[in-house]
C-alpha cells in the first residue's frame, strides 16, 4: 500500500454537479455531515446516467459543512458544486486513473500534467489549473517539483460539497 501524499503542491478545485442523493448523514462530531451523490460520468453529455451501467456515473461522497445533510432525503436529486483539493507528488504513471468508481476524501487519484502557459492537472474526471506569483516562481516550483509537460502527479484527495438546490429531477435538470 503507498504511503499517504501529505506534502508537496497544493491544489484546489471546484466544479458543478447535478445528481440523485443515494444518502445523507451526520458525522459523529455533530459538526457537519456527508453526503452521497450519484452523478454522470462525463456532463457534457448530459446529467442522466443509466443506473444499471456503472460505467455511466461516478458516486461522489463528500463532506457538507453546510448543514444541507439534515435537510435533503435520499432519492432526490440535487445541484450543487464539490471542491477537491490536496497535495500532488510526482510518480511514474502512463495514464490518469482512479481506482473504482467512487470519489470520496483519501481516494488516490493519478492525473496528467499539462504546461501550456497554465499548468493544468488533468485528472479525467475534473481539472485544476495552478496559481503562481509570478513566471520565475512557476519556473522553480515545476522545477524543483520535477514536473512538465507530459508528466504524472497523485492525491490523496479531499472532497467537499456544498449544495445550492434539491427535489425532484425535473426541477433540478430543468434548464434555469
Amino acid at each position: 500500500m503507498p504511503r499517504p501524499i501529505k506534502t508537496g503542491l497544493e491544489f484546489e478545485a471546484a466544479f458543478p454537479v447535478k445528481g440523485r442523493i443515494l444518502q445523507a448523514i451526520m458525522c459523529e462530531c455533530e459538526a457537519e455531515g456527508e453526503i452521497r451523490i450519484r452523478v454522470s460520468r462525463d456532463p457534457k453529455e448530459g446529467w442522466s446516467y443509466d443506473p444499471k451501467d456503472p460505467k455511466s456515473f461516478i458516486d461522489i461522497h463528500a463532506y457538507d459543512p453546510r448543514e444541507a445533510y439534515a435537510k435533503v432525503r435520499p432519492g432526490e436529486w440535487a445541484d450543487g458544486r464539490v471542491v477537491c483539493y490536496g497535495f500532488l507528488k510526482r510518480v511514474r504513471a502512463r495514464r490518469i486513473e482512479m481506482l473504482g468508481s467512487v470519489l470520496a476524501s483519501g481516494t488516490r487519484l493519478t492525473g496528467a500534467v499539462h504546461v501550456d502557459g497554465a499548468v493544468e492537472i488533468d485528472f479525467g474526471f475534473f481539472q485544476t489549473i495552478l496559481a503562481f506569483e509570478d513566471e520565475a516562481q512557476r519556473r522553480k516550483i515545476l522545477k524543483d517539483a520535477g514536473l512538465k509537460e507530459g508528466s504524472f502527479v497523485a492525491t490523496d484527495v479531499g472532497v467537499d460539497i456544498e449544495l445550492k438546490r434539491w427535489g425532484a429531477r425535473e426541477t433540478i435538470l430543468r434548464k434555469a
